[in-house]
């Protein structure tokens, strides 16, 4: 697929992707909190390698760093579309099936990384009120 075939909606959806969801470990949600459609699993299963590194790419913000924070999702996000690209069946329900037990485990790490820093952006928010 040539650069010019690349689909800004597939990319979008790639960095919408909430990686840091263990409450159901077969679902993908949007960082709204939003399941994912039948539809929108159909889209990631076509995803590109080409769409995956944009939307990867994506997520590093403007300027020289990147938070620790962006990172882990950066890393999450590109261990997961390592796994779901290759899909064959439109509903990714049995991506983690695929992961060999080193990528796993690290994806259960960088999640529980994220998970406890949302953990504490919500305590401190609250603290704030």
């Amino acid at each position: 697929m040539a650069i010019t075939d690349t689909r800004p909606g597939a990319i979008v959806l790639l960095t919408d992707i909430d990686a840091s969801r263990s409450d159901e470990p077969d679902h993908l949600f949007h960082h709204d909190g939003r399941p994912f459609t039948t539809a929108e699993y159909e889209l990631l299963s076509t995803c590109t390698p080409t769409e995956i590194d944009i939307a990867v790419a994506h997520m590093q913000p403007v300027g020289d760093w990147m938070s620790e924070r962006q990172t882990v999702q950066k890393a999450l996000i590109g261990l997961y579309m390592k796994y779901a690209y290759q899909m064959p069946d439109a509903f990714p329900d049995s991506v983690y099936d695929l992961m060999t037990e080193e990528d796993y485990s690290e994806f259960e790490r960088l999640a529980d990384i994220v998970s406890a820093d949302d953990a504490f952006e919500e305590h401190t928010g609250h603290e704030q009120d």
